[in-house]
Order: C-alpha cells, then sequence, then structure tokens
C-alpha cells in the first residue's frame, strides 16, 4: 500500500532547464526521508527542454513527481505555486525555487521543524556567478558543493537568524519575512487564506502578501535557519525586477488598504458575492442596507468582511474580518469610527447592485482612486 508523503515539496520554474536539474539533483540525494516527500514541479509555460528534465528525474524514480504547467502569459508565479498547492497531496508544503540547491539533510530538518500553527521562514545564501558556475550536477549528487560557500556568507545568514529570533520575541507583525524560494506552510493554513492571490503579476509581492494574509488568520512566523537553509544558483534578474522594492509594479497593490485574508483569484476562484459578509445596517438607511444585506451573506464558518453602513450607533465587531465604511457621497463620519475602517466605500440606494459590487470590489482590489472608494495608506514590506 503506497505511503501518503509528510511534505509536498513544490518546485517554481521557468526557462532554466540548467538550474532545475542541479535542484532535482539536490532533492534525489536528500537523507532520511525517503518515501516521506514528493515532488512537483510548476512551470509558467517555459518553451526549452524543461519537460525533458522532469521526465528524466521521473524515470529515475527517487521520489513521486509530478509536473504543472500552462502557456506563458508574462511572469505568474503566484498562479505556479497555487497549481503546486493543488497538485500535492501532503498536509505539509515546502515552496522553492528550481534555481535553488540544499544540503542533504535539508527534508529532514524542515521535518523536524514542523510545529502545529507554525508556518517556517527559511533563507538562502546567494551564490555568486562564477561559484555558480562550477557547481554541476556531479557537485551537487556529491555534495562537494558545499566546500565552495564562503565563510562570510555563512556568517552573514548567522546574523539573519540572530535578528530573525529577535523579531519573534518582539512579536513583530511583519518579520521574520517570508521568502518563497524557502518557506514551509501547513496545508490547512493555506487553504485559509485560499493559497497565492493571483493578481499579482510580474516579479515581487506575492510571498509578502502570503505572510501578511496568514498572521491575519493567526498563523506564527518563525525562522527555519536554526535548522536549515538553501542555497540560490546565480543567473541574471527578470526583466520585471525593479532596482528598488518600492519600485515594483506590484507595490502599490500589496500596499491595499483593505485586504481579505482569503484572496479572490487564489487555489479557487470566487466573486465578492460568496464573500462571507456581515452587514451592519443602518436605521437612518433602511433601503441601501437592506439592499446590501440582500447581496451579501454570512456563513457560519466566520466572517471575512464587515460592512458598516453609516450613520450607525453600533460599531465594527469582527476581529480579523476586513472592514469598510459606507457612506453617502455627501456624508461624513467621526475620524475616531473612520480611522477603524480599512477602506471607505461611497454609495448610494439608488446605485445599482452591479455599481454598489463595482464600488465594493475596487475597495478590497486596492482601486480606491477610482472614485468608489478611500483607501488609506498602505504599508510596506
Amino acid at each position: 500500500m503506497a505511503v501518503s508523503p509528510e511534505i509536498s515539496v513544490v518546485v517554481s520554474t521557468y526557462q532554466r532547464p540548467g538550474h532545475l536539474r542541479r535542484c532535482l539533483a539536490s532533492l534525489a540525494v536528500q537523507q532520511g526521508v525517503a518515501g516521506r516527500f514528493e515532488v512537483i514541479v510548476v512551470d509558467d509555460g517555459s518553451r526549452d527542454e524543461t519537460p525533458d528534465i522532469v521526465d528524466e528525474a521521473r524515470r529515475k524514480g527517487v521520489f513521486p513527481l509530478k509536473f504543472c504547467t500552462h502557456p506563458h502569459d508574462g511572469f505568474q508565479l503566484a498562479r505556479c505555486r497555487n497549481a503546486g498547492i493543488r497538485a500535492s497531496t501532503a498536509p505539509y508544503l515546502l515552496f522553492t525555487d528550481g534555481d535553488c540547491i540544499f544540503p542533504p539533510d535539508h527534508l529532514r530538518r524542515h521535518l523536524d521543524a514542523r510545529r502545529p500553527g507554525v508556518v517556517r521562514a527559511g533563507d538562502c545564501i546567494r551564490l555568486d556567478e562564477p561559484t555558480s558556475r562550477q557547481i554541476d550536477e556531479a557537485a551537487v549528487r556529491s555534495g562537494a558543493f558545499l566546500r565552495l560557500i564562503e565563510p562570510r556568507a555563512q556568517r552573514s545568514l548567522r546574523k539573519t537568524h540572530l535578528k530573525s529570533l529577535i523579531y519573534q520575541l518582539a512579536r513583530d507583525r511583519r518579520r521574520p519575512k517570508l521568502v518563497g524560494w524557502n518557506m514551509a506552510v501547513w496545508r490547512d493554513q493555506l487553504e485559509r487564506i485560499n493559497g497565492f492571490d493571483e493578481r499579482f503579476r510580474g516579479w515581487g509581492c506575492e510571498d509578502d502578501d502570503v505572510a501578511l494574509r496568514l498572521r491575519m488568520t493567526g498563523a506564527r512566523v518563525a525562522t527555519a535557519l536554526g535548522y536549515t537553509h538553501a542555497y540560490h544558483l546565480w543567473h541574471p534578474p527578470h526583466a520585471t525586477t525593479p532596482l528598488a522594492w518600492g519600485d515594483g509594479a506590484n507595490v502599490a497593490y500589496f500596499r491595499r488598504p483593505a485586504v481579505l485574508a482569503r484572496c479572490l483569484e487564489g487555489i479557487r476562484s470566487r466573486s465578492l458575492a460568496q464573500v462571507s459578509t456581515r452587514v451592519i445596517g443602518s436605521p437612518q438607511q433602511p433601503e441601501l442596507s437592506r439592499r446590501l444585506q440582500h447581496v451579501f451573506r454570512e456563513s457560519a464558518s466566520g466572517t471575512e468582511l464587515e460592512l458598516l453602513v453609516w450613520p450607525n450607533d453600533a460599531g465594527f465587531s469582527s476581529r480579523g474580518a476586513c472592514r469598510l465604511l459606507v457612506l453617502r457621497r455627501d456624508a461624513a463620519a467621526p475620524a475616531a469610527v473612520a480611522r477603524r475602517a480599512q477602506a471607505v466605500v461611497r454609495l448610494e440606494q439608488i446605485d445599482s447592485v452591479p455599481a454598489m459590487l463595482d464600488s465594493i470590489q475596487r475597495a478590497v482590489c486596492g482601486r480606491g482612486e477610482d472614485g468608489g472608494a478611500e483607501g488609506r495608506p498602505g504599508r510596506a514590506a
């Protein structure tokens, strides 16, 4: 009888078959985890020998290996990782990239680091171009590549580990930082937030967003650096990689003020009307309240979105929900009430249902400047 894997390794790749070959070779020589893991290679539409590299590794039969791909349509890392989640079977998932290689005890150490409710934030040593060129498949399989790592790189990672421990002790809300090339997450945690948000296209922020939404749902992020780390093989930067993080095309969406913990475009696509929503109606706005209550429903699984129609003697009540304040276009609310809202949506009772949905959708998609919603300043990574 086949044994279910304990950990699924999701490897994202695009047009780097030489790197992927070395990545899979390092997974093939993992020690102490025989029969305990599976690998899912998720490809962003490569048009080279990437499928052949995967077939070659599958024929060797060292570990169960699946391959997911789709036609290339821009850099869609979030889409790739969601495909990996859907194809995986283990209760614990390790995300990495096809340009990373690992020490032979990497998976065993990640399994040792498992704790209920804890997400593990790993990291990598970035290898320079000359060092990366010296590392061939034989060096990966034998472990000889580890002798090429400079001591100063190891010292730098130890400093990062100490900083991460300080962040944990201080209960920092943004650190340790989750980076998609080495992070381990429980399946139920990913399902709770609907995985990665596929509205992120191009370089960056999709892992920052996952970290934010995991923390919103009560997950604790702890460093994995006391257990293991990976090694990142050099390659030229992607065309969408900015010189500075703040200049990235995805930053504006990441900094949207109103964030649903369960994204709309994730493991499963869903509409705004499917979001579990509590409408706190206003006695002074009975028709608008009634129409919103007709469109939105609150499920027994919990409140994801809360709409407070103003004026109102009540206030926001749901912890962890995305909070929107609903005002008429010419109305104002007290500053104390507005501060508790993540965004303000301006509606009229004469608005059509599609217009109402569109305004609320703009609020939770960070497009408040379109006229129906007003956001507050967002966050940094």
